[in-house]
């Protein structure tokens, strides 16, 4: 039997619904589409987030604050699953060809004389930018930026850096004029962020951040302001997977694996001292009881017995009478802790999303299943490679906006799409039956280009052409 409940409503004088519900009344304003209503409802409490259910695993924990770097961050420099993981990727990415590609004119703007003139601008400048961060020689390039955002990201949950930019005089058809261009971003550690100042909602509300750094001194003894606002406009904030926009401090790959990776080092603590015991044993000494040893004697065998360890071996000398010296090594009594330990490293892997790195490593599961969870792994590659990559284009669309303000205003603002090459592993022979394919069916010429670009991919040596004759 379905039983229906209806909620009685009534229409106010002001055009308002007035609904009775649990037995109080509640006035239902007409929908104002100009401004927002809700709020996300991620759980912050004075600038400071209580999104993570573990109680040890607090946010501010997870990820320190001023000089303590955090739980996170000393698990993943203490476990070589997660410095496997974290390294691999970032390896796989940087190490991609990157470039940013025009952007196409809507529909509705095509045959706009301005719109194109605008476009033509905006890739001009974004090409400019792209040129200094990919330049050979500098201080910091792409790939440093690469390596920022994915490990803060990945690790302490997000990636937060400061915004600088140098002025530039660049001349435009005869018109010389003044330009911001932007550097790449200074990361902040994460730990040192006291604070995120939001009013109403941090996903479209945030002020600020105040940043704690007091435990910071350079070499002459300045450390400078201890407390800084910096407004949210300087900064660029990446956060890895987060419950929503709002969530500003991401979520770290360590919270799925913490307790795990803590049972592993205990368990290998546990294997290492067991080995110790099992490999040296125990030494028990039985004296002569006709001739008993004094205490000079017992405390010189004391003496002996202790430097017996695993890198000095020690010579015990007794005196006179029938003393005897028995190693007892409780080999039964220890247990073999191996199979524990691959039991964990089997869910911090799958925790960490490297579970196909252990396929390979420990031979387990089918060739099949090993190539399976590889390509599984170039798939996850690709989608963690858009986080700088979004994270570029927002960084070339503030300055687009700030240095051709008309533009914006007018609601043209073109942004190149920053984009990277799929991670993958290439086939040489299947490539090269689809290129003859593609060549007998008459769908390309080969040419000098083509053919260079070939041997680049491949790594082959140019052969020298001999034009004369």
């Amino acid at each position: 039997m379905v039983t229906t409940k209806t909620i009685p409503v009534t229409l106010a004088e002001d055009g308002s619904q007035v609904a009775t519900y649990r037995g109080v009344s509640l006035v239902v304003e007409p929908s104002d589409w100009l401004h927002r209503a809700t709020r996300n409802g991620i759980p912050f409490q004075i600038g400071r987030q209580e999104l993570e259910p573990t109680a040890t695993f607090k946010p501010m924990r997870a990820r320190g604050r001023s000089g303590d770097v955090g739980e996170f961050w000393r698990l993943a420099t203490t476990e070589p699953l997660v410095r496997s993981a974290v390294q691999q990727v970032i390896s796989a990415i940087s190490s991609a060809p990157w470039r940013i590609e025009r952007p196409s004119l809507p529909t509705y703007l095509k045959g706009n004389a301005a719109a194109e003139a605008a476009l033509d601008r905006h890739y001009d400048f974004a090409s400019r930018i792209w040129s200094r961060w990919t330049a050979v020689g500098v201080d910091r390039v792409w790939s440093d930026f690469i390596a920022d955002v994915l490990q803060f990201s990945l690790i302490s949950g997000f990636y937060l850096g400061e915004l600088t930019a140098t002025v530039e005089r660049i001349s435009t058809n005869g018109v010389a004029r003044n330009y911001l261009i932007p550097e790449l971003p200074f990361a902040i550690m994460p730990w040192t962020v006291d604070e995120w100042v939001f009013k109403g909602n941090p996903d479209s509300g945030m002020v600020a951040i105040v940043q704690e750094t007091y435990d910071q001194i350079d070499t002459y003894g300045d450390a400078g302001q201890g407390y800084k606002v910096i407004p949210w406009e300087k900064l660029l904030h990446v956060a890895h997977l987060p419950a929503s926009k709002g969530d500003l401090e991401g979520r770290s790959i360590l919270r799925a694996c913490a307790q795990l990776i803590r049972m592993k080092q205990k368990a290998i603590q546990l294997q290492a001292l067991a080995t110790e015991v099992n490999a040296l044993g125990v030494a028990v000494v039985t004296q002569d009881a006709q001739r008993p040893l004094t205490e000079d004697a017992i405390d010189r065998i004391e003496t002996q017995l202790n430097e017996r360890t695993a890198e000095h071996v020690a010579h015990i000398v007794f005196p006179p009478g029938g003393h005897k010296l028995e190693i007892v090594r409780p080999s039964d009594a220890i247990p073999d802790l191996g199979p524990q330990i691959d039991h964990l490293d089997r869910q911090i892997g799958h925790a960490l999303g490297n579970v196909h790195q252990l396929m390979s490593l420990q031979g387990t599961g089918s060739y099949a299943a090993r190539t399976d969870a590889s390509g599984e792994a170039r798939d996850s590659y690709d989608a963690l490679a858009d986080l700088p990559a979004r994270a570029a284009e927002r960084l070339l669309r503030r300055f687009i906006m700030l240095n051709f303000p008309m533009d914006a205003r007018m609601g043209l603002c073109f942004t190149p799409n920053v984009a990277h090459a799929v991670v993958e592993e290439k086939d040489n022979s299947k490539r090269a039956t689809t290129l003859a394919t593609l060549k007998n069916a008459g769908f390309i010429t080969p040419t000098p280009q083509i053919e260079a670009q070939l041997l680049k991919e491949n790594d082959l040596a140019q052969g020298v052409v001999d034009e004369e004759g």
